[in-house]
């Protein structure tokens, strides 16, 4: 029997702007309009989180740590709650706008920008995010950039790996306080010199306000340094920051005019 498997990460961002996988989720349709879903818990993903930041999936109860929650012919109420019905009026509409011919609500979830109120989870391709200790030694002793790629990798549920270690599900959870321990300290000193370059403008009366679009400069500079190697495009870099494409450009060209 014929099936078509559409494949997803189930994700939350954080304050840093960190990704975090949750969960990876199976969406299985056979030709006798049969269907089953199959999500996948990342536990070691979810030690790491706050309840602030995450209340669970809904309609799973993660308590019982079973490492696959399937629903035969089943809509999961992660999917029914916030993906469009097949009766729903303006059905076609919503297809359209996302570039859909028919209704595979995880495949909709997937590309629509549309964010569900109740959470902060959203669904995006599966992405492998493992990374080699050398492939980042190239960054030198920008520590900041080198502790944002480790801890996306952590957060993200895959391996960092190097000579001396490798940091996986058995030992996520330390790594992590860790090299956010780090990334935290970091940020605050570079805050804090902000702080005192705006304090110094002010004194010699040239700090008129901030009038830019604000955003996060480490992740920023980890972003422009994929656009640089062209791992991304400018329209990915724009999207990942939360910013137009025009507002990106005009930040990549004064990122590399201060490296000069």
């Amino acid at each position: 029997m014929r099936e078509i498997v559409t494949r997803g990460d189930i994700c939350l961002k954080d304050d840093y702007n960190l990704t975090y996988k949750v969960a990876d989720i199976n969406y299985t349709e056979r030709e006798d309009e049969s269907f089953v879903y199959e999500i996948n818990p990342n536990y070691s993903v979810i030690s790491l989180l706050d309840t602030k930041d995450f209340q669970g999936i809904p309609g799973l109860d993660l308590d019982l740590k079973k490492k696959s929650y399937i629903r035969e012919n089943v809509i999961p109420v992660f999917i029914s709650e916030r993906t469009p019905a097949k009766n729903r009026e303006d059905l076609w509409t919503l297809l359209k706008e996302c570039d859909m011919q028919y209704l595979n609500q995880l495949e909709w979830l997937i590309r629509t920008h549309t964010q569900y109120p109740g959470d902060k989870l959203f669904v995006k391709r599966p992405e492998d995010k493992t990374i080699e200790i050398d492939s980042i030694s190239n960054l030198g002793d920008r520590s900041a950039v080198i502790c944002r790629k480790i801890l996306e990798t952590i957060c993200y549920g895959n391996e960092v790996i190097s000579p001396a270690f490798i940091i996986d599900d058995r030992n996520r959870k330390q790594y992590y306080d860790l090299f956010m321990a780090l990334y935290s300290t970091e940020r605050k000193f570079l805050d804090s010199q902000r702080s005192i370059g705006i304090a110094q403008s002010a004194k010699n009366g040239n700090y008129k306000g901030r009038t830019k679009i604000k955003i996060d400069k480490l992740a920023a500079q980890e972003i422009f340094l994929d656009y640089q190697s062209k791992k991304i495009n400018s329209t990915e870099a724009a999207g990942r920051l939360g910013i137009s494409n025009s507002t990106f450009l005009r930040r990549y060209r004064e990122y590399v005019n201060t490296r000069q």
